[in-house]
């Protein structure tokens, strides 16, 4: 009670004690007594105070009135007036307003002692009291503002705002503005309070937004005001007072479990951070990574921190005196540190507090973890610790992202393998060096005996307990796979390691132990030791550690970044029985309360779900003591007490349980990923099975992991709490199909919600929000996968969503092995039951009313008529005219019309009731697209400012059609043309618009097209879709018609290898030339023909005058051409009957002929390329080319007989030989080229003959080893200069366009026109030897033709 008195009367009450009392201890009544003298005198103080004020200002004023003249006189009279007001505001009873003070107000003291006390509710329904008040003045500095305002006192509003110092250097605030706060960015304590009334008194208009992740500048009558957040600080507002404390347990962790994580993408800190490290990052002599700390902060803003590190260093102190173990194991910790150059000594003196600034001290303390095997006592450094200006070494720190794999993903995959290892890093952080630069920010107070002086020293390495530590360590970690050519080891580097833990493993125990040993080694590189070796077989864990030391267990709670050596349920790695248990750790109370059962649930950990359905009932209890708000410390009820000890008395049943942690079956060649989703009243859940089949048949069923969620405390329906489950399911799928390395053949999804299934197979744009966007989610997710039902009974989700006590569940089947049918044919596999979903929940259903107004006489009350949306939806997918659909709709209306009106309508439809029905449909689209921005017009509000609409000022019509307001109000056009009708061309209906109208304008162009509908509608994306129909109009497609390209093939196998020229010919035809049949007048000109023969490898030219072109004379030509060149092994040629009939002829040859068997497989391959294709023939085109190319220059008009004509051949031929292959060579005493004819003489046929030059060991060969050294030498500069200018593509580099089987095609036919080209159908593609297709095999109304993809012009495929 004394501590409630103010200062003066406390001192006073001591006096009173010490003198009246005798040191006497006082008694209640003694103090009581002492409290009313104390009362009564104040009483008598203050009103002689009053009455002595009140005199003097009166005789003040007689002597003044006497003495001053009449200008003084009235200014006076200002000031007392003023002072007056101030008296009477100060003395202002704030209970009854009247000019007097508190404790003299009547009404006051008629109330209560309780009633007295004052108050004042705040966050969270918490009550602050408050016995003193006060009325006060406000006054601005900037304007002539100033407010009355009564206050409650309170010992304290809210802690220091902001929390932390914050740097304004980037913070771009405009110069000469008046800040309310010039100190805004200090944390300092909030004095006063406002409400609402004096805050929006003060409040302007005036706003300044500093941009993305910057506050915003509040204009007010006390000045501009700084209000909202920065990216890496708190909130820097001058109006919030609110400051969030932890006092519950962390239960974060706990509900991070039961999420399924998304992909996260680097914010812009993140990205810098990652691009300091690349930067600044490097390797010294012994291969340690030395690293820079991510700064975004300057390291002059830290203040001092010496002297908070040497009070917290103290107080450590102090426990070493009442723990000397705690003591023995810190100080072997700390000359660990030092003997292992992990920190120096500082040799200068001990730093004072004035000359700090430049440094940071880290507070430390000791953490025990009496489960650990190697190091039970853990140094934590404080690096959050404030220093003098409110800023830490960790808020200047980036975090940087996360760039391992999370734990969950880790032993999913963990489970995959049939033979696991695992190991882990020693002292990670500490063995990465920091830079030298910044080391000082890394200093700590510490000295071994209290005699001795306090000592600083400097950590070297990266340090556990600073915000970049985790970053760093795990980036290095990362990084080392970079390098590395073994996508195994490399894949096991960047996602087998969770921090410092490895968990990685293979198909058989060689690969294990390879992959386990090249990661060690390549850790090694950087003195990152691998230790404490595990795994499921002996000889593994033999090959790769020299260690006695086996460690059985793996404790997968206590892996990571902050390990928690106590849990409540903690999951574990066996490694001789290779299996997964649990170890269950919960301390008994006598007295159970909200704190107790939070602290205990808090802390389960299990990351794959396998005891989900015991886990639920936790989360149950848990939810059920915020429904009914119990606090902190008080005891639950009877109920729940009886329901929390069934729980704990049960869950220690999970000790004996023992579940495999391979889920595989050996030899397994099918992998199958099962999803089961259910839902009840109380919760909602997902879990996965792996179906393996072996490659005898056997099938294995086993769960893999899964998920569950309370339903929220809103009430819903059971179909949506299904279908959040069936989310649940999806995301946890695609989760685990990314964390999984094995392959998997197929994804099935089970759900017993026949309505849930439903909504995934309907058009989600007939479900209402909340449904639509999970469906489409689900939809996004599972594209490609199938949806079935499942049974209850056989449902494993079941359990999941309601719960199940931890003694059943290790006997209870279906859990862990998923419903019998898996194991069975899907033959056998339930089928959906035959139920109609007419009255589908959760459909949007809409009622269209066609309020037109018209003028026809005949349908006055048409106006009434209405028509349901699935109507109009059915017509529209269902037929592609418009007309059609208008007029079917127009019946429609008519129809129900004439039921419900006496009057009918008959004869023809008229004009209005085909305008009414297009209207209808119009209406119905735009509520489809654009049915928000309905709703906002229709109530008269201002559109979203994400609105596709909002550029186009729309508005609604007397039709209920919306169009565009535009800016054209003041011209002449028409209505519709400045007002057109909005529609959005991703509807069926727009479509249609544009198809009809690209008809009726003869198939305009895309620009024609759209500017003719823009008279009457204003469609979004107009351009794209009139575009879009244009190209997919047949008729236009059909006149400009474009063939397929394939990209340029590779060079055929003749083309590259050199026995002999003319070993692999092509032939073509040339001409007609007109050769005379003797000399001079009178002579008779007949037709003859160029048979041009072309070496497929040196390109060799042999050119045969023939007189026609049918099969005799090719055969003739033929046998000349084998007589003088050799018989060729191939010859390749176009389709044309003389070569078809030669290649006929010889056959039927060769199979009459008596020849023997031995000669006949000696024939000629005749390769024929598909017609019209004259590019698969290049070089005999390009030889008919450059033949042509000389004859017409030699002929002129001069006809010649067939002798001058086949003298005229030959000499061509000869040029054509003598054509260089390879450029001329830059050696300057090299003045020969390479050219065909030096495969056929050995030298150019043109050139002068002259004796060869043998060089001197070229002598000694006889005649034969020298010509074939020659060819060789041809061989060589053939191989080596010529093949290589044959490398780079001429032409053709892409492919353009696609045709597969079935496609409907155009046959290109030069002699007629577009639309009387065939059409045709492709039943079978040829690709070639680079998987590339060129040809295809085409079904005419004429028969099957084969056609390069040159000659067919695919047609567009309709929606």
């Amino acid at each position: 009670m004394v501590k409630k008195l103010d200062s003066i009367t406390r001192r006073d009450w001591e006096e009173n004690r010490n003198t009246a009392l005798n040191n006497d201890d006082p008694t209640l009544q003694q103090f009581c007594s002492f409290l009313g003298k104390r009362a009564d005198w104040l009483e008598s103080v203050e009103s002689n105070n009053c009455s002595s004020k009140h005199n003097s200002i009166v005789a003040l004023n007689n002597s003044h009135i006497n003495k001053i003249n009449s200008k003084t006189n009235t200014q006076i009279q200002k000031q007392q007036n003023k002072k007056s007001n101030y008296n009477h505001k100060n003395n202002k009873c704030p209970l009854c307003s009247q000019v007097h003070t508190l404790y003299r107000c009547d009404s006051f003291r008629s109330l209560s002692i309780e009633a007295r006390i004052q108050k004042v509710t705040g966050i969270n329904n918490h009550v602050s009291t408050s016995t003193q008040s006060c009325h006060l003045t406000i006054e601005s500095l900037c304007c002539a503002f100033a407010v009355d305002i009564d206050c409650h006192i309170l010992p304290e509003i809210t802690k220091v705002l902001p929390s932390s110092f914050v740097h304004i250097s980037h913070v771009p605030i405009p110069s000469g503005l008046m800040l309310a706060d010039p100190n805004f960015n200090v944390p300092s304590v909030v004095d006063i309070l406002v409400g609402a009334d004096v805050f929006w008194n003060v409040i302007g208009n005036k706003t300044i937004d500093l941009g993305k992740h910057l506050p915003t500048l509040c204009e007010t009558k006390l000045g501009w005001l700084v209000s909202g957040s920065v990216s890496h600080s708190t909130s820097l507002s001058s109006n919030h007072c609110c400051h969030h404390s932890s006092v519950t347990p962390d239960l974060t962790y706990f509900w991070e479990l039961d999420n399924v994580s998304s992909k996260h993408s680097n914010s812009l800190e993140e990205r810098m951070c990652e691009q300091l490290f690349a930067q600044n990052t490097f390797r010294n002599n012994d291969g340690k990574f030395v690293v820079t700390m991510p700064l975004k902060g300057d390291p002059s803003s830290l203040g001092h921190s010496y002297l908070n590190a040497r009070n917290r260093f103290l107080s450590l102190e102090r426990r070493f005196e009442r723990d000397p173990s705690f003591k023995r194991k810190y100080i072997e910790f700390i000359k660990e540190y030092e003997h292992l150059g992990h920190m120096t000594l500082d040799s200068d003196c001990t730093p004072s507090p004035e000359n700090s600034i430049t440094k940071y001290y880290i507070p430390h303390h000791g953490v025990i973890r009496s489960s650990s095997t190697t190091t039970q006592l853990r140094v934590v450094f404080d690096a959050s610790a404030p220093t003098s200006t409110g800023v830490s070494l960790n808020d200047i720190q980036m975090v940087g992202p996360v760039v391992q794999d999370e734990l969950f993903s880790i032993i999913t995959r963990f489970r995959q393998h049939r033979y696991v290892v695992s190991g882990d890093v020693e002292k990670m952080y500490r063995a990465i060096e920091l830079n030298p630069i910044q080391r000082p920010l890394q200093k700590i107070i510490f000295r071994f005996d209290p005699s001795e002086p306090l000592r600083t020293y400097t950590l070297n390495t990266v340090t556990y307990g600073t915000a970049s530590a985790p970053y760093l360590a795990t980036k290095c970690l990362v990084s080392l796979a970079d390098n590395i050519e073994d996508e195994r080891v490399q894949s096991a580097i960047r996602r087998d390691f969770y921090v410092d833990d490895f968990l990685s493993g293979g198909e058989t125990i060689a690969e294990t132990i390879e992959i386990a040993k090249k990661v060690q080694t390549v850790l090694s590189s950087a003195k990152f030791n691998l230790r404490k070796w595990r795994s499921n077989h002996p000889e593994i864990h033999n090959q790769i550690t020299d260690s006695n030391v086996l460690h059985n267990k793996l404790h997968f709670s206590e892996q990571g970044t902050y390990p928690t050596p106590s849990k409540t349920l903690g999951l574990i790695w066996v490694c001789d029985s290779d299996t997964l248990t649990y170890s269950i750790n919960i301390t008994s109370t006598t007295k159970v309360t909200k704190r107790h059962v939070l602290s205990v649930i808090s802390q389960i950990f299990d990351p794959l779900g396998l005891v989900g359905p015991c886990v639920v009932e936790a989360k149950l209890i848990m939810q059920r003591l915020w429904l009914e708000k119990y606090d902190w410390d008080d005891v639950v009820s009877l109920d729940i007490e009886n329901i929390w000890s069934t729980f704990v008395s049960s869950i220690t049943s999970l000790n004996r349980l023992n579940v495999p942690r391979w889920v595989l079956r050996e030899d397994s060649v099918i992998h199958e990923v099962h999803i089961f989703t259910d839902a009840s009243e109380k919760a909602y859940g997902a879990c996965v099975y792996i179906r393996s089949c072996s490659s005898d048949g056997s099938i294995g069923v086993q769960l893999l992991v899964s998920r569950n969620r309370v339903a929220p405390i809103k009430p819903t329906t059971i179909p949506r709490l299904e279908l959040c489950g069936a989310l649940l399911g999806a995301r946890l799928c695609a989760k685990v199909q990314e964390s999984l390395t094995i392959p998997i053949h197929k994804c099935r999804f089970w759900c017993d919600s026949t309505i849930v299934l439903a909504w995934l197979s309907a058009n989600s744009s007939q479900l209402k929000p909340f449904v639509k966007n999970r469906v489409n989610e689900i939809q996004e997710i599972t594209f490609g996968h199938t949806w079935s039902y499942v049974p209850s009974k056989d449902n494993p989700a079941d359990l999941v969503s309601r719960g199940l006590r931890a003694d059943v569940i290790k006997d209870t089947p279906l859990w862990w092995s998923g419903p019998s049918f898996l194991k069975h044919d899907e033959t056998e596999w339930p089928k959906i039951p035959n139920t109609g979903r007419d009255n589908l929940p959760e459909v949007v259903t809409h009622l269209i009313k066609n309020d037109s107004n018209v003028n026809h006489s005949n349908i006055n009350n048409h106006s009434d008529t209405t028509i349901h949306t699935s109507i109009i939806h059915t017509v529209l997918t269902r037929y592609s005219s418009l007309t059609k659909i208008q007029k079917i709709l127009t019946y429609v209306l008519r129809f129900t019309y004439n039921l419900k009106n006496k009057n009918k309508l008959c004869g023809n439809l008229s004009v209005s009731e085909l305008e009414n029905s297009l209207h209808l449909i119009i209406h119905f689209s735009q509520l489809e697209m654009f049915h928000e921005e309905y709703i906002f017009l229709k109530s008269g509000q201002k559109l979203p400012r994400k609105s596709r609409l909002l550029p186009l000022s729309p508005f609604i019509d007397d039709n209920n059609l919306i169009r565009v307001g535009g800016r054209l109000d003041n011209s002449p056009y028409d209505f519709n043309i400045k007002h057109p009708i909005v529609l959005c061309s991703k509807h069926v209906l727009t479509k249609l618009i544009f198809h009809m109208q690209h008809l009726e304008l003869a198939h305009a162009g895309p620009q024609l097209l759209l500017s003719h509908i823009r008279q009457t509608y204003w469609p979004l994306g107009g351009r794209n879709l009139s575009r879009l129909v244009v190209n997919q109009c047949l008729r236009c497609c059909r006149h400009k018609a474009q063939s397929i390209q394939p990209i340029m093939g590779h060079l055929p196998h003749s083309r590259t290898q050199l026995e002999f020229p003319f070993l692999y010919s092509y032939v073509d035809y040339a001409g007609p030339v007109l050769v005379a049949n003797r000399k001079g007048r009178g002579c008779k000109l007949t037709k003859s023909y160029m048979c041009i023969f072309v070496c497929s490898a040196v390109k060799a030219v042999h050119l045969e005058l023939v007189s026609d072109l049918t099969t005799e004379a090719y055969m003739a030509a033929l046998n000349r051409f084998v007589a003088r060149r050799g018989k060729p092994r191939s010859i390749t040629s176009d389709n044309g009957t003389n070569f078809v009939g030669a290649s006929n002829e010889m056959r039927r040859f060769l199979e009459s002929s008596d020849v023997a068997t031995e000669i006949a497989q000696l024939g000629i391959e005749f390769v024929f390329t598909p017609a019209y294709s004259p590019h698969f023939n290049s070089l005999a085109e390009a030889a008919v080319k450059s033949c042509k190319h000389h004859l017409k220059r030699l002929l002129h008009i001069t006809h010649l007989t067939f002798e001058e004509m086949t003298t005229c051949l030959t000499h061509i031929e000869a040029v054509l030989n003598s054509r260089p292959l390879t450029p001329l060579s830059s050696d300057p005493n090299d003045f020969s080229a390479l050219t065909p004819s030096h495969f056929l003489i050995g030298r150019p046929l043109l050139s002068v003959p002259s004796p060869q030059v043998t060089e001197t060991n070229i002598t000694r060969l006889d005649r034969w080893k020298r010509i074939q050294f020659i060819r060789q030498h041809f061989w060589n500069r053939f191989h080596i200069e010529y093949i290589s200018l044959l490398q780079a593509k001429s032409k053709w580099f892409h492919s353009r366009g696609e045709v597969k089987p079935g496609s409907l095609v155009l046959i290109k036919d030069k002699t007629a026109p577009p639309l009387l080209w065939s059409l045709g159908r492709v039943t079978m593609t040829y690709p070639g030897v680079d998987g590339v297709t060129r040809v295809a095999e085409i079904k005419t109304k004429k028969g099957t033709i084969r056609r390069g993809f040159n000659s067919i012009c695919p047609l567009p495929i309709q929606d």
